[in-house]
């Protein structure tokens, strides 16, 4: 009898792990299907679930959100920092990835949209600095903090178009508003969308950034 009921066991735990990767590869055909690099999503680390959550707006991805400032060619870096602990504000999980230029400064790099879409919050965040949080039709929100400065008098609920500036990167957060220096310059972006469980889910921007590394704008002033 124990025998039977030990085959039986291996038999559902074999099914049920067949099951399992049936839909793992599913869910990737899916992801190729809408033109996204899974190999990315599987090299972060992110869920078959979250993975799922990038298709409605991946059609909307235009742009790198960092420009050449001239013509000529221009580095930019960043890593997959997707939950490293932070401290500001107590303690936390860094949601987003931050991004720097060759040059260690402020004011120099425009900052572009991604997307089309609409300012959905701009403003100060004594975490985010100078911000801008951008909704694209698709339905992502894409948040650029740390902003110098803005490109231009941006009110919620006004159109963006993608690779339009929304500012420059610079150092500013932290603190009270006008808070700048604590920390190096850089932009950091973040992504959200809804969720019936939670109206702000973090997604990893890290397989955005690489998938948009060569579609970098160059501004010439």
């Amino acid at each position: 009898m124990r025998k039977w009921i030990l085959l039986l066991w291996l038999f559902l735990f074999a099914d049920a792990q067949l099951l399992g990767n049936l839909r793992e590869r599913a869910s990737l055909d899916v992801l190729q299907e809408a033109g996204i690099p899974r190999e990315s999503f599987q090299e972060a680390g992110i869920s078959r679930k979250d993975a799922l959550l990038y298709i409605d707006f991946w059609e909307d991805l235009e742009y790198f959100p960092l420009a050449f400032p001239r013509e000529g060619a221009e580095t930019f870096s960043f890593e997959d920092g997707w939950h490293d602990k932070r401290s500001y504000g107590g303690e936390r999980f860094h949601e987003g990835c931050d991004i720097f230029g060759s040059q260690n400064l402020t004011g120099y790099y425009p900052v572009v949209s991604i997307t089309d879409g609409w300012v959905e919050q701009v403003g100060w965040l004594p975490l985010g600095g100078w911000r801008i949080g951008v909704r694209s039709h698709g339905g992502g929100y894409f948040y650029y903090a740390h902003l110098s400065s803005y490109g231009r008098d941006f009110q919620k609920g006004d159109p963006v178009k993608a690779g339009e500036l929304l500012g420059l990167l610079g150092d500013s957060g932290y603190g009270p508003e006008g808070t700048t220096g604590m920390f190096a310059p850089h932009l950091h972006l973040g992504i959200y969308v809804e969720t019936k469980e939670n109206p702000e889910y973090a997604l990893n921007p890290y397989p955005v950034l690489q998938f948009l590394q060569e579609k970098q704008k160059i501004f010439s002033y």
